[in-house]
């Protein structure tokens, strides 16, 4: 088995080393990660200038290390098409510092890298654990391991990612493992102004998180104590929605 490990914490991120290091019991691992943090930054891809692509060993046996200036979604094309010449079987993006839980998975630069695996036909997966300040990636990074081969004994080849999220929990304290569905994560107050030393405004967009929490949810799954994992598409067609409106007789009206 051939693995792909992207992220958007950068190539010298704790997380990423503990991921290769532990997927190395299952395959041959291959690292092409960016060179900077590109957290938040979703499904972006360099047009419009050239990326720059550099050896960067992370000394833990892998096959090969190469960091790319640009995003997650850039890195897995680069390697998918130019870089990796052995053919990948499965594209594994993180291991993220804070959790990809929810409506967040929108904005996550981790489950980007993996959707890119999933549209370009792999077996993909995107691991985060759920603390910013202490994540243990130990427990995670193992976790991650059993995973891929569990899915990949089990014969699945579908080009679907598996977003999972792990609480920052002792081992013995997890209760065990949760297929979920995606919650809703509202933000309240979401945009700070201030004034910068020349008086003049700025805006920053964050916010305190309103989470509902409700059953058999990602977020309710971790919070529960449990490794939620959601099996995400990429058709995001609403096809209950497109029923109800094919039963609608939209007419172009004669002058427009």
């Amino acid at each position: 088995m051939k693995i792909l490990i992207t992220n958007d914490d950068s190539i010298e991120s704790l997380g990423l080393k503990e991921l290769a290091s532990a997927l190395m019991r299952v395959g041959d691992v291959y690292v092409v990660a960016p060179k900077a943090p590109q957290s938040a930054g979703s499904h972006a891809t360099t047009l419009h200038k050239p990326l720059r692509v550099e050896e960067f060993s992370l000394g833990v046996g892998e096959k090969l290390a190469l960091r790319v200036s640009g995003t997650p979604s850039d890195c897995v094309v680069l390697a998918l098409d130019v870089l990796v010449k052995d053919g990948i079987d499965i594209v594994v993006s993180g291991i993220n510092k804070g959790p990809n839980l929810g409506d967040d998975v929108i904005y996550s630069g981790t489950v980007a890298g993996a959707m890119e695996g999933a549209i370009n036909g792999r077996l993909s997966f995107a691991f985060s654990v759920n603390d910013f300040e202490n994540p243990d990636f130990k427990f995670t990074a193992n976790f991650a391991s059993f995973f891929l081969k569990y899915i990949w004994e089990l014969e699945i080849r579908d080009n679907v990612c598996f977003n999972v999220n792990v609480p920052n929990l002792p081992a013995d304290k997890i209760k065990g493992c949760k297929f979920t569905r995606l919650a809703r994560r509202l933000y309240v107050e979401r945009v700070l102004i201030g004034k910068d030393p020349f008086d003049h405004d700025f805006f920053w967009i964050g916010g305190k998180l309103k989470d509902d929490y409700f059953e058999g949810t990602d977020s309710w799954a971790v919070k529960e104590g449990y490794v939620a994992i959601t099996p995400l598409r990429i058709d995001i067609t609403d096809y209950s929605f497109l029923e109800k409106m094919s039963k609608v007789n939209l007419e172009l009206p004669k002058e427009l």
